[in-house]
């Protein structure tokens, strides 16, 4: 029984490579738009053709590469057009989110989990690394979504996650206002859920989420001056 449960606890090999690719897309080892090789990719990480074209059909599904008869794979372009409408429907999802942690019986207990990774948000910026602070951010991102204890907005939640994650990537690399921000606005969000306040957390999320959204926006702005981030 215990061999079998091994076998069932096993992840498909193409589903492993497709959240290694995404990490390396997220954080830019591949470049919006560049083409993704089967060979050179087979070789990185180490599998067949047949997995990873398994993990590049769950990227597609996750907004994350577009695949094109006789032109290949290829890492999806960004843009201030995607970002919105990205953005546009995270703001109440995470608000309600948060909301549903405020009204949770442990909502302490939760915030001082959240806490931890809020410090370490705040040790990168005092050490200027803010791709550090990217990675506590996403990691208290996670807790979030999983203590929220609601299996529909969690999977919602997930559909938005990974494309969202390359803007947050984009404008902490570049951004040193994106740290401050969030480290401000996620203050606010725990203390709301700490104290069990439902209505502050909803609404100090959603301008979290705001704010962020333009501070994303400009970050792309800037990186393409013409306003032209398709390429």
């Amino acid at each position: 029984m215990e061999e079998l449960d091994a076998r069932l606890n096993i992840r498909p090999i193409g589903l492993e490579v497709a959240d290694r690719l995404e990490s390396a897309i997220v954080r830019e080892a591949f470049a919006p738009g560049e083409a993704l090789r089967e060979l050179e990719i087979c070789a990185r990480f180490g599998v067949s053709r047949s997995p990873l074209r398994e993990a590049f059909q769950i990227l597609e599904n996750r907004g994350l590469v577009e695949r094109r008869p006789r032109l290949g794979t290829r890492v999806t372009e960004m843009s201030v057009e995607n970002l919105d409408e990205i953005a546009i429907c995270r703001a109440p999802l995470e608000a309600t989110c948060a909301s549903l942690l405020a009204a949770h019986p442990d909502h302490a207990v939760i915030a001082a989990e959240l806490q931890v990774q809020l410090d370490a948000m705040d040790r990168a910026r005092r050490e200027n690394r803010p791709t550090d602070g990217f990675e506590a951010n996403v990691r208290m991102t996670a807790l979030l979504h999983a203590r929220c204890g609601n299996s529909v907005l969690q999977k919602l939640l997930r559909q938005l996650d990974s494309p969202a994650l390359r803007y947050r990537y984009h404008a902490y690399a570049r951004a040193p206002r994106m740290l401050d921000a969030m480290i401000d606005g996620n203050t606010r969000m725990l203390a709301a859920i700490r104290a069990g306040d439902e209505p502050t957390a909803r609404a100090v999320t959603e301008e979290l989420v705001r704010d962020a959204w333009q501070t994303m926006r400009q970050s792309l702005l800037e990186t393409y001056p013409a306003g032209n981030t398709d390429g």
